[in-house]
């Protein structure tokens, strides 16, 4: 395609302020040494303080446009990834860091009117507490577990107040105390064991496999999509967006819990996981608009 002069006085002002490509700089350089007229009118821009009245401004409004655009992006990017890495952090200091049972971590007793009181020491920060009626519907049997955390040790100490079990009167029949790794049964701390051919085990919980399975079948369905539409490139390209979604997810569960899908703190591990997943998610895409632009300018 040959370039008019038209072209060449369009982009002179990119030239002068030093907005070219090395091969757009290349090619003024050289139809100027052929056009005299051309030539001429580069020299009278160089003599103005000014762009000429009669030059279109349009690619510098259009370059304007672009800059600013891409300067947003920019500041939007970082203020989302600042605010990721803000709420993983505090996440990560708050975290429960379960405390394996002992006599001093919990202890209960029975007060007035039938009350039970669970009773905490010093280093403990949080509890759980879950209850569920015997299978004659008379009383209730409860399990328990205690937690401390980097923040509540070092940060801002604010221990957890004794609690009333039974606060509307309720019978108690057992309670007790179970541990999250997992290691052993759940220890009986008051009343009697309800199940005279064993103890009781509180299992985790197992919705974290439920979901990596979506998030794999998610991957491998865009992945076919992506596959079979590889020479559309508006399909390709909208479809290689949402792929990398589930590969986030995938990829933020085997950094927040391996190959384990199990666990009895499996909310907070579901948060922990969408949090390390949306900054890989942002770093992909910011991969991909690079690897776009360098291609583009080898073009």
């Amino acid at each position: 395609m040959k370039v008019t002069c038209d072209v060449i006085k369009d982009i002179l002002p990119l030239y002068l302020e030093g907005m070219l490509s090395d091969d757009s700089c290349a090619m003024v350089e050289e139809h100027i040494e052929q056009c005299q007229e051309c030539k001429i009118y580069l020299d009278e821009m160089k003599t103005f303080n000014g762009i000429p009245i009669d030059t279109n401004i349009s690619p510098l409004l259009k370059i304007k446009s672009t800059l600013r655009k891409k300067k947003i992006q920019t500041a939007i990017l970082s203020i989302m990834f600042s605010i990721v890495i803000l709420v993983i952090t505090i996440a990560f200091l708050t975290a429960p860091e379960y405390i394996p049972y002992s006599e001093k971590s919990v202890t209960i007793d029975e007060i007035g009117n039938g009350s039970v009181l669970a009773i905490f020491e010093d280093t403990v920060y949080g509890y759980d507490i879950e209850s569920y009626p015997t299978d004659d519907g008379t009383s209730y049997i409860y399990h328990i577990t205690t937690w401390n955390s980097i923040w509540n040790r070092n940060i801002k100490r604010s221990n957890v107040n004794n609690t009333i079990l039974n606060p509307n009167g309720e019978n108690v029949t057992s309670v007790y105390y179970y541990d999250t790794d997992g290691s052993g049964g759940d220890i009986l701390i008051y009343g009697k064991n309800e199940n005279p051919n064993g103890g009781v085990l509180t299992l985790p919980r197992l919705f974290l496999g439920y979901y990596l399975l979506i998030a794999i079948a998610l991957a491998t369905i865009c992945g076919l999509i992506m596959v079979i539409f590889r020479s559309n490139a508006k399909v390709f390209n909208y479809t290689m967006k949402i792929f990398f979604l589930p590969v986030s997810y995938i990829l933020g569960q085997l950094f927040v819990k391996g190959f384990t899908t199990w666990s009895y703190i499996a909310t907070r591990d579901l948060y922990a996981i969408l949090l390390t997943a949306i900054p890989l998610y942002i770093a992909f895409l910011m991969a991909i608009n690079l690897i776009r632009e360098y291609k583009s300018k080898r073009t």
